[in-house]
């Protein structure tokens, strides 16, 4: 490809040497430069000084070299020197343009949050199997093409290998691929000139324990509804997840446990071998049964139901692939569930059901049971008492979860604990933390009763 060609779109603001240049591949490693490269010095990842390294670029074949804005041109090297404003963002766009932007010509598909993103990869991968798709998944350490392991030296998210990777994959027949998107991923830009057709969120949970860095970490993640293709592209949520409501956007997708959405799950139940619950869709329901354990696969199920149902696949496909599925990223997985759990999933419409579902689940179990109380409206003071009496009544434990932003809701949390009577009262900030609180506190044969009241604020 011509330099100047491979130059089109790319942040550039000098230029010193011949445009009609004939570029064959791109590096950022001096070592991996070849006869006729574009050589690209970026100050983060180099060994070497910047003229060490243009030297050793240059005497490896080096056709043309690209700088940043801190470094001189050396005008005594019989090569083509650029000059860029941002090291990351000319990488990213030289490399779409030397493979002739393959994610433009694909289905991709775009995995993000704190957890989850490379099983749920991995799900679809398995849903593609069952339906006779072939398929590319990728992450930062690790490539399947169709049904062959790639092997990768690099991080595999690098536009250069990603790009590549893409338009090997189109090559062998493959439109649709799934990327795992990590938090570094779209902080260093790797993802910039990647077009998705749908995106999967999974949680948005972080670490910093502040408000500013959680802002940030949300930011940097909803970065990402930039580079869908068009405005009606799915963005799969989990609706869940306390960040949820945050993220704007007509295309949402939801999936869940505690409240009504596109794609839910009732009648859960964990076992150390995997689960079994019931999925409920606007496009019918079926049973599914996971061969791998925990409560958070079974939302990763649920998201990859979601994408699954929205790009047309249909339900006894979908379960299929996932009732196949076996994760290669769990080989030796030391946090497999060694319990069995039952979860129960309730909306409070008449309070005069409250009492006959807990004997329900009394009469079914026998068992020790955790209410998780998820409230995100307003009630009247005499629903506080008879719910909060009820729960106190059935309950060796409840976890609850208002609504934050509402002052109704979170009036309506502490007047419904202030009638549960000595059992343990926990809070958390949202349904997807809470009900990962009460399988992780449940033991052997334990039930958990999720309850919840939809908003009518």
């Amino acid at each position: 490809m011509l330099l100047r060609e491979l130059l089109a779109s790319t942040p550039i603001y000098e230029m010193i040497g011949y445009r009609k240049v004939d570029i064959k591949g791109l590096a950022v490693n001096p070592d991996d430069v070849k006869d006729d490269y574009l050589y690209i010095y970026c100050p983060e990842t180099s060994k070497l000084p910047y003229e060490q390294s243009v030297k050793h670029a240059v005497e490896q074949g080096a056709a043309a070299v690209c700088i940043g804005q801190d470094q001189d041109i050396i005008k005594s090297y019989n090569v083509t020197f650029i000059k860029t404003y941002h090291v990351n963002r000319f990488i990213s766009a030289v490399a779409r343009n030397f493979y002739r932007s393959p994610s433009q010509a694909m289905e991709l598909v775009g995995i993000t949050g704190s957890h989850g993103k490379t099983t749920i990869g991995w799900m679809i991968k398995s849903i593609l199997d069952a339906s006779r798709e072939p398929g590319v998944v990728i992450g930062a350490s690790y490539c399947q093409m169709g049904n062959e392991i790639c092997t990768i030296h690099d991080n595999a998210i690098h536009p250069f290998t990603l790009n590549a990777l893409l338009h090997q994959a189109m090559q062998k027949g493959i439109h649709i691929a799934i990327i795992e998107c990590s938090y570094t991923a779209i902080v260093k830009e790797l993802l910039r000139h990647i077009w998705f057709d749908s995106i999967i969120y999974t949680d948005l949970y972080t670490y910093f324990q502040n408000d500013k860095a959680d802002y940030h970490y949300l930011e940097i993640r909803s970065a990402l509804i930039d580079h869908l293709k068009g405005v009606k592209s799915p963005i799969i949520v989990n609706v869940d997840d306390y960040y949820a409501d945050k993220l704007k956007r007509d295309s949402l997708i939801g999936y869940g446990i505690c409240r009504p959405c596109y794609v839910n799950a009732i009648d859960i139940e964990l076992t150390p071998k995997g689960s079994r619950f019931s999925v409920v869709t606007p496009l019918g329901e079926c049973e599914m049964t996971l061969n791998v354990t925990g409560i958070h696969n079974v939302y990763n199920a649920l998201a990859v139901v979601a994408w699954g149902l929205n790009k047309g696949i249909e339900l006894p496909r979908i379960q299929q692939g996932l009732m196949d599925f076996e994760n290669p990223a769990a080989v030796g997985d030391a946090s497999k569930s060694n319990k069995t759990v039952r979860i129960y999933v309730h909306e409070m419409a008449e309070m005069s059901e409250l009492e006959e579902i807990y004997q329900k689940i009394n009469n079914e179990s026998g068992s020790k049971l955790t209410t998780l109380l998820s409230i995100r409206t307003q009630l009247n003071e005499l629903s506080y008492r008879e719910i909060g009496q009820v729960i106190g009544r059935y309950s060796e434990r409840c976890i609850i979860v208002p609504n934050h932003s509402s002052k109704n809701s979170m009036n309506a949390a502490f007047g419904v604990a202030q009638h549960m009577g000595g059992i343990v009262i926990d809070h958390e900030v949202d349904c997807y933390k809470a009900i990962q609180k009460a399988v992780d506190t449940a033991k052997e044969e334990d039930s958990i009763l999720i309850l919840f009241k939809n908003n009518t604020e």
